[in-house]
C-alpha cells in the first residue's frame, strides 16, 4: 500500500515537473480570442466591400435619374430607369448580401437623393452569437451650373405658323414654350453667384440688329435700288375702236366643286392636277355672216377631272389653294360684236408721273441719332418727290417720310461686303465674325435696311426661274415707267421680312423672357446664314461685343453655347429684298452674266455654303454649337454645323420630341455632379 502510494506520488511529481502537455492546452485556449479577432477583420473587410459597391450603386443610379428628368419634375419613368441602374450595379445577393433597396427623394430644386440598403449576413462572427450587419448610403446628383452664356439662334420665318402633323399648336408656339422650359431648368441649376446670360437672334431673309449697334458702325450712305421722279406728262386720249366685242361665260353645268383651303408657307404652288382634260371646241360660223353688225357665233367648252389654283397674299403670306372638280361640266361661249357708238372718240388727257427706277444714293446719317452711349438711335429722313398723285388728276410729286428703328420690326440691317463664289480679288469682311467695322470705310460697316426705298422696276414676276433673260426684271437702268409692278407703294412685306430685335447676351427674368418669346413673329423666308452668324457675333469674346463677353463678375471662365433651331431647308427668292440688298438686281453674292437673272436653286447653294464656313468658324473659337430641326429633316448641312453630329444634333418631329431636345442640351449644358 506505501509502496503503491509512493509510484502515485513520484508520477504526479514527475507530472507537475513536466510542462510539455501544457502547451497544448494554453494554445486550445487562446484559440478563442484569436478566432474572433479574425471572424471580426474578415466580416468587417466584408462590409466595407458591401457597402462600397453600395455606394457605386447609389451613385450611378442617382446621376441616371437626375439625368433623365426634365426640369426639376421625377416622373416614373425617371425612376424606374434609377431603379435599373441601381440593380444592375447591385443585384441582390451581391457580396453574400441580401434585402437590398434603395428610395429616392427629390427636392424642388431636382436634387435627387438616394437611400441604399442591404443586410450583410455574419459569417465567422456568427459563432459568437453576432447578427447579420445592416448597411446603409446614401447619395445626391444634382444639375450644376457654371457661368455660361447661350445664344438662341431661331428660326422665325413663316412656316413656323405651320403645325406638325400631330401637334395642336403651331411650330412658333411650341418653340416659345420650349425655349421657357429650357430657361427654367437651367436657372434651378445655376447657383448663387454664378453668371447665366440669354441672347436671341431670330432670323428669316435678314436680323433685326441695327440698334445694338454703334454710330460709327454704320454707313452714312448708302446705295438703294430706288427710283427718282423725272417728269409729269400730258398724255392724249387713243381714238375708240369702230367695234366692241363681247363674250359670255356661262356657268359650267354640272358645276365645278369648289374647295378653298388656306396654308401658310413660305411657298405658294398649286399641286399637279388630277385626271384633268379640257377642250374649248370650234367656233361656229358667224351668224348672220361674218360681216354683218350685230353677229354671233358660239362653241362648247368641256371641263372633267380636278385643278388646282393658288393666290398668295402678299401682305400676311397667306396661300390659298381652291381645288375645282369637274364632273363632264360643259358650257356654250357666245361671242357677239357690234358696233360702238363711241367710235373715233377720245377718252381725254390724262396726267401721268413718271419715274426713272435705277439705283439711288441716299443720306442715311440722321438714322444715327445722338444717344450718349453711341448706339444707334434709330430716326427717320424725307425724300421730296418720291410719291405720285393718281392718274387723270393733275398735281405734284410727294414727299415720303423713310422711318428706321423706330418699332420692333424695322431696325434689320443689309449685310457689309462681301464676295460672290467667282471673285477672288477683295474681301469677304461679311464673314468675319470678329471684325469691328472701321470708320469711314463702307466696306466694313453695316447698312440700314430700308425697304420703302426699294422698287424692283418693271418687274411682274416674283418668281422668276432659270434661265431667264434680264427682260423681265430690267436690269438695265434707269428704268422709266409709270408703274411699279410689284406693288402701288412699296416693297411687299413678305418679300422684305425684317424679325423681331434681336437681344444680347443678359441675364433676363422669366416674365422679361416671356413677354420677349411672345413677341416673336412668323415671317419671310429661310436664309440660315445671317442668323448664325450674327448669333456667333453677338457671343464672341473677342468681336464688336467682346469687351461685355470676356469674363464673368466671379472672375471664372464662361462657357458659350449657341442653340441653332429651324423648321426647313433653305429656301431663297432672288425676288426678296434681304441682307444682300434686292438680290435679284444688286447680286452681292450670286455670280451670274448680267443677261441673266440668278436663281433661287443657285443663291439657296450659296447661303448653305456660307453656313458651314460660319459654323466651322464658331467651333474654332470654343463655341459649342447645338442644332435643332423642328418638324424638317436633320440633313448633312445640319449635323457638320453642330459640334458633334452625334451627340449636339437633333431632329424634333413634334412638340415633344422638341421639349425632349432642349431638356437634353439643358441637361449636358448643366453639367451632371455627384455631391455626396
Amino acid at each position: 500500500m506505501f509502496q503503491g502510494q509512493a509510484k502515485i506520488d513520484r508520477f504526479l511529481l514527475r507530472l507537475k515537473l513536466n510542462q510539455s502537455g501544457n502547451v497544448l492546452a494554453i494554445v486550445a485556449a487562446a484559440m478563442i480570442p484569436v478566432i474572433a479577432m479574425i471572424g471580426g477583420g474578415v466580416d468587417i473587410s466584408r462590409y466595407y466591400i458591401t457597402k462600397s459597391r453600395l455606394q457605386n450603386a447609389c451613385d450611378a443610379a442617382a446621376m441616371a435619374g437626375r439625368k433623365s428628368m426634365t426640369g426639376t419634375t421625377w416622373a416614373s419613368a425617371d425612376e424606374t430607369l434609377a431603379r435599373n441602374f441601381f440593380n444592375t450595379n447591385f443585384p441582390n445577393g451581391t457580396l453574400g448580401s441580401k434585402n437590398s433597396s434603395i428610395t429616392f427623394n427629390v427636392n424642388t430644386a431636382g436634387v435627387v437623393t438616394g437611400t441604399a440598403v442591404a443586410t450583410s449576413p455574419s459569417t465567422i462572427m456568427a459563432l459568437f452569437n453576432v447578427g447579420d450587419k445592416v448597411l446603409s448610403t446614401t447619395c445626391k446628383a444634382e444639375l450644376q451650373l457654371p457661368n455660361s452664356d447661350v445664344m438662341f439662334v431661331l428660326d422665325t420665318t413663316l412656316s413656323m405658323n405651320e403645325t406638325n402633323p400631330g401637334d395642336t399648336q403651331t411650330r412658333i408656339a411650341a418653340m416659345r414654350a420650349a425655349v421657357q422650359n429650357f430657361y427654367t431648368n437651367l436657372e434651378a441649376a445655376k447657383a448663387a453667384g454664378t453668371q447665366v446670360r440669354y441672347g436671341f437672334v431670330p432670323y428669316s431673309s435678314t436680323v433685326n440688329v441695327g440698334l445694338l449697334l454703334k454710330r460709327e458702325w454704320m454707313v452714312d450712305q448708302w446705295t438703294y435700288q430706288s427710283r427718282v421722279a423725272d417728269i409729269k406728262e400730258t398724255v392724249p386720249g387713243n381714238p375708240q375702236s369702230p367695234t366692241i366685242t363681247n363674250s359670255n361665260n356661262p356657268p359650267w353645268v354640272p358645276a365645278a366643286t369648289v374647295t378653298p383651303s388656306t396654308v401658310v408657307s413660305e411657298s405658294c404652288n398649286a399641286p399637279a392636277n388630277i385626271g384633268y382634260s379640257s377642250s374649248n371646241g370650234s367656233w361656229s360660223a358667224w351668224s348672220p355672216d361674218a360681216t354683218s353688225l350685230p353677229r354671233t357665233r358660239t362653241r362648247t367648252e368641256t371641263r372633267n377631272g380636278t385643278t388646282f389654283s393658288a393666290s398668295r397674299n402678299n401682305s400676311t403670306g397667306v396661300c390659298t389653294i381652291t381645288r375645282y372638280d369637274y364632273n363632264n361640266s360643259s358650257r356654250t361661249v357666245t361671242q357677239t360684236v357690234s358696233a360702238n357708238p363711241n367710235a373715233g372718240q377720245t377718252s381725254g388727257d390724262t396726267y401721268r408721273y413718271w419715274f426713272n427706277y435705277q439705283p439711288v444714293t441716299y443720306d442715311v446719317s440722321s438714322l444715327k441719332g445722338s444717344l450718349s452711349s453711341g448706339l444707334m438711335a434709330g430716326g427717320s429722313f424725307v425724300v421730296a418727290n418720291f410719291n405720285a398723285g393718281s392718274n387723270n388728276a393733275a398735281g405734284t410729286f410727294q414727299p415720303q417720310t423713310i422711318n428706321w428703328g423706330t418699332t420692333a420690326n424695322n431696325g434689320c440691317i443689309e449685310e457689309r461686303a462681301t464676295l460672290r463664289p467667282d471673285e477672288t480679288v477683295g474681301t469677304a469682311y461679311d464673314l468675319d465674325i470678329d471684325l469691328v467695322p472701321i470708320a469711314g470705310n463702307s466696306a466694313t460697316q453695316w447698312r440700314p435696311s430700308l425697304p420703302r426705298l426699294v422698287y424692283a422696276r418693271s418687274v411682274t414676276n416674283y418668281y422668276p426661274t432659270a434661265p431667264a433673260t434680264i427682260s423681265g426684271w430690267s436690269y438695265t437702268y434707269p428704268v422709266r415707267t409709270t408703274t411699279n409692278y410689284i406693288t402701288p407703294s412699296s416693297y411687299p412685306s413678305d418679300f422684305a421680312s425684317c424679325p423681331t430685335q434681336a437681344r444680347k447676351l443678359a441675364e433676363i427674368t422669366s416674365a422679361n423672357l416671356t413677354t420677349y418669346l411672345n413677341s416673336l413673329t412668323a415671317s419671310g423666308r429661310t436664309y440660315h446664314d445671317v442668323g448664325m452668324l450674327w448669333g456667333l457675333r453677338l457671343l464672341s469674346a473677342q468681336g464688336i461685343f467682346g469687351s461685355e463677353n470676356i469674363s464673368a463678375p466671379n472672375g471664372g471662365s464662361i462657357a458659350r453655347h449657341v442653340i441653332f433651331m429651324t423648321d426647313g431647308a433653305t429656301e431663297t427668292n432672288i425676288a426678296d429684298y434681304d441682307a444682300y440688298g434686292l438680290a435679284a438686281l444688286d447680286r452681292r453674292r450670286t455670280a451670274a452674266p448680267s443677261t441673266t437673272i440668278p436663281t433661287d436653286s443657285g443663291q439657296n447653294t450659296i447661303v448653305e455654303s456660307r453656313l458651314g464656313q460660319i459654323c466651322t468658324a464658331g467651333k474654332a473659337k470654343g463655341i459649342t454649337v447645338w442644332v435643332i430641326a423642328f418638324g424638317t429633316s436633320l440633313t448633312d448641312l445640319l449635323r457638320d454645323c453642330a459640334t458633334s453630329r452625334n451627340n449636339h444634333a437633333f431632329q424634333a418631329n413634334n412638340t415633344t420630341e422638341l421639349e425632349s431636345a432642349f431638356s437634353i442640351i439643358a441637361g449636358e449644358i448643366a453639367q451632371l455632379r455627384l455631391t455626396q
